[in-house]
Formats: structure tokens, C-alpha cells, sequence
């Protein structure tokens, strides 16, 4: 990598967690469950410089792997928190 290359990388930012947020919403989860999930991206949505804003792929893996290895710091099922990575996941490969 260069000096001027731009590393930006696919990121979910706070403008496309909206989508993930209703998403999320027609498979189920709760308000209380989807506003846990964004205090949990919250750090990588709102990262001080601009170009890290958000959540890369790499970000929501270790989330996810926090998440399952930690379920009972924001009480959300295995099908619930697979289906939140398949829309993260989702919304990446479309940036």
C-alpha cells in the first residue's frame, strides 16, 4: 500500500444499518434486540476518522464471534444471531 492509495473497504454504515435495522425487524427481532444489536456495532459505526466509519467484514466477524462467545451479555439467540450476520454479511457484499 502506497502513501495516497485509498484502503477504503465495504463497510455497513450507519446510513445502511437503517436497512439492516428493518430487516431485522421483518425477521423477528424485537426493538429492544435490534437497538442492543446497534449499542453493539456502535464503536465501528461511529470511529473518529472518516474512512473507518462504519462496519467492514473483518469488524463484524470478531463481533460475531464476541456475540456467540458472549450470549448472555445481550441475550440474543443463535438463529437470531445468524440471521443478523447473514444481513450484515449481505449488505457488504452489495457496497
Amino acid at each position: 500500500m502506497g502513501f495516497f492509495s485509498d484502503d477504503t473497504k465495504p463497510r455497513v454504515t450507519k446510513e445502511e444499518f437503517q436497512k439492516v435495522r428493518g430487516s431485522l425487524s421483518a425477521n423477528g427481532f424485537t426493538l429492544k434486540e435490534i437497538n442492543r444489536v446497534e449499542e453493539i456495532f456502535r464503536g465501528d459505526m461511529y470511529e473518529e476518522r472518516e474512512k473507518d466509519k462504519g462496519v467492514d467484514e473483518f469488524e463484524l466477524q470478531n463481533t460475531i464471534a464476541w456475540m456467540r462467545a458472549n450470549m448472555s451479555k445481550h441475550n440474543l439467540s443463535e438463529p437470531k444471531i445468524a440471521i443478523l450476520e447473514r444481513e450484515m454479511i449481505e449488505r457488504i457484499n452489495h457496497l
